[in-house]
């Protein structure tokens, strides 16, 4: 892996620690903003392969809870699917497929939801043997984290939009030296 690679991940990692940190610290519920998903979102758009992707946000959730406790034991669990799966699919449709930005980022919300349905029935019915709610985990995954879904869509496209216009304007300064 590249240096230039390996900044931009542990950055990520860093920023995928730290702000679920913050939150936690000034008691702002990180279920319902989100923070966490930030790093491996950003990611699929910034990475330059799908695994180092996948790996930010199939690692993010495991390394909070050791260092945090957060997310609570056995939730994480479910998290890595479907963090890992948002730097992933955002990667392939952003990189691979060449999708805009907001459709490459809704698709792969949506993607990385399905991951935690089939993750939570998976950990729920089948392993704790518990009744499983399909209402309650879409309540959970839609409307609770409603106010991070929606900065997700706002905040996302301006960072990734805001990095690429400084990366052409840095690119064409170079090659006009």
């Amino acid at each position: 892996m590249k240096t230039q690679e390996m900044t931009k991940l542990s950055l990520l990692i860093a920023a995928g620690v730290a702000l679920p940190s913050l939150f936690h610290l000034t008691g702002i519920p990180g279920a319902v903003f989100l923070p966490i998903h930030l790093s491996p979102l950003l990611g699929g758009f910034f990475l330059s392969s799908g695994g180092a992707a996948f790996l930010l946000g199939f690692i993010l959730p495991p390394l909070n809870f050791l260092l945090t406790g957060m997310p609570p034991f056995p939730s994480f669990l479910v998290m890595m699917g479907e963090l890992g799966g948002y730097g992933a699919l955002l990667f392939f449709l952003y990189h691979k497929k060449r999708w805009g930005i907001f459709p490459s980022l809704l698709v792969s919300l949506l993607g990385g939801r399905l991951i935690s349905i089939l993750g939570n029935w998976i950990l729920i019915a089948l392993v704790l043997g518990k009744q499983f709610s399909f209402i309650s985990v879409l309540n959970t995954l839609f409307v609770v984290s409603l106010p991070g879904i929606a900065i997700q869509m706002v905040l996302i496209p301006l960072i990734v939009k805001g990095v690429e216009s400084f990366e052409q304007r840095r690119a064409t300064n170079t090659r006009g030296l």
